[in-house]
């Protein structure tokens, strides 16, 4: 009860606070939108002194406003001509062709099976089969 007590506390706080930043933030904007759009109109040009980091800034931010996001140009795909597969064996090879033995196979699934019959080997197989797959968020 008290983890979850916590939890709805901190789920508040943590609401609040956001919602002060985001009212900082939205007046920090509105407030730089109204200097920005009021421009610095000055009479004389002997009381002009020019800042260069603002100069860049300002240089940046028209070459943002003049050009538009483009999309990169889309790559055309190229067709893959259809190969025939060239065949291993040969008609004229005086030998047969071998034939793969499962030797192996079968004497795993005999050994499995004989150890299957027993009741807590069946358990100790399903505890293995959980333990080595993937874990259920993954599947």
């Amino acid at each position: 009860m008290k983890g979850v007590t916590f939890i709805i506390i901190l789920s508040v706080v943590w609401s609040i606070v956001s919602s002060i930043i985001e009212k900082k933030k939205a007046a920090a904007k509105k407030s730089a939108a109204s200097t920005s759009n009021q421009p610095n109109v000055r009479t004389s040009k002997s009381d002009w002194t020019a800042d260069p980091v603002q100069i860049k800034i300002e240089s940046l931010r028209r070459r943002r406003r003049a050009k538009p996001e483009q999309a990169p140009p889309p790559v055309p795909h190229k067709r893959r001509e259809h190969v025939p597969i060239m065949p291993l064996h040969k008609e004229d090879c005086p030998l047969p062709p071998t034939g793969f033995r499962n030797r192996t196979a079968n004497v795993h699934a005999k050994q499995l099976a004989s150890m299957l019959r027993n009741n807590r080997n069946i358990r100790t197989a399903i505890v293995l089969s959980e333990i080595l797959k993937k874990p259920v968020s993954q599947r």
